[in-house]
């Protein structure tokens, strides 16, 4: 797989799944649960909790990494394919990971809890996929 074609698989995909990530959030319906608690003591601490989730990128994100530089180590030899699969499956891993935020998001605008909580957590899914680019020295 040469680099060009590599990238705009990766690309596609990682648009792809950027939607399928947010689409619970815009699915979901609003406030088909009530909870018995205050809704602003539980929507903080439901916020805190999910905010724990973003530390849960850590790891993937490492592998992410290391399957950059050995993209960029095997560039021109016989090994650039394998590489790039492997650059290719951590990242669909890392971004499952990174869906997650999405995910307490969606749960969040079930139980009716406060709606900067939810745009909140919708947001940090998209500055996660951020991370997981393509740096543009592969190409």
């Amino acid at each position: 797989m040469n680099p060009v074609e590599a990238r705009r698989v990766l690309r596609m995909l990682w648009w792809l799944q950027l939607i399928v990530g947010l689409l619970p959030v815009t699915l979901f319906p609003r406030n088909t649960f009530s909870l018995a608690l205050p809704t602003e003591q539980a929507s903080l601490i439901f916020f805190v909790l999910a905010l724990c989730l973003l530390f849960l990128n850590i790891k993937p994100f490492a592998r992410f990494k290391h399957a950059v530089i050995a993209v960029g180590k095997a560039r021109a030899s016989e090994q650039e394919s394998e590489a790039w699969q492997q650059l290719m499956h951590a990242r669909l891993r890392a971004l499952w990971v990174a869906c997650l935020p999405a995910g307490a998001a969606a749960i969040a605008k079930v139980f009716g809890l406060g709606m900067p909580i939810v745009v909140l957590l919708a947001v940090a899914t998209p500055v996660l996929f951020w991370l997981y680019r393509t740096p543009r020295q592969l190409s």
